[in-house]
C-alpha cells in the first residue's frame, strides 16, 4: 500500500538527490515526485510508516550536505593553499 506525505516547500531543491540516495539504500521501493507530495511504495513486507521516516532522513542529510559543501570547500582551500 502506496504512503503520501508533503514536502515542505523549502526542501524541494534537495528531493531529487534524496530520491536517489534513498533507492539506492531501499531497491525495489518505489518513488513517485508530484509537486509536494512523495508516494513511496512497496511491497507487504516493508512497514511504509519506516520508509516516510528515511526518506525523510536522507532528504534532511542532503539539505545539510548541501548546505556545508561551500564551507568544507573553503576549509579545504585554506589548509592545502589552494
Amino acid at each position: 500500500m502506496p504512503l503520501n506525505f508533503e514536502i515542505a516547500h523549502e526542501l524541494m531543491p534537495y528531493v531529487a538527490d534524496a530520491t536517489v540516495r534513498f533507492r539506492y539504500l531501499n531497491p525495489g521501493i518505489d518513488v513517485t515526485i508530484g509537486g509536494t507530495t512523495v508516494v513511496v511504495g512497496g511491497n507487504e513486507l516493508v512497514n511504509v510508516k519506516d520508509l516516510e521516516q528515511q526518506f525523510m532522513f536522507c532528504l534532511y542529510r542532503q539539505k545539510i550536505y548541501s548546505e556545508t559543501l561551500p564551507l568544507r570547500h573553503a576549509l579545504l582551500a585554506g589548509v592545502t593553499g589552494r
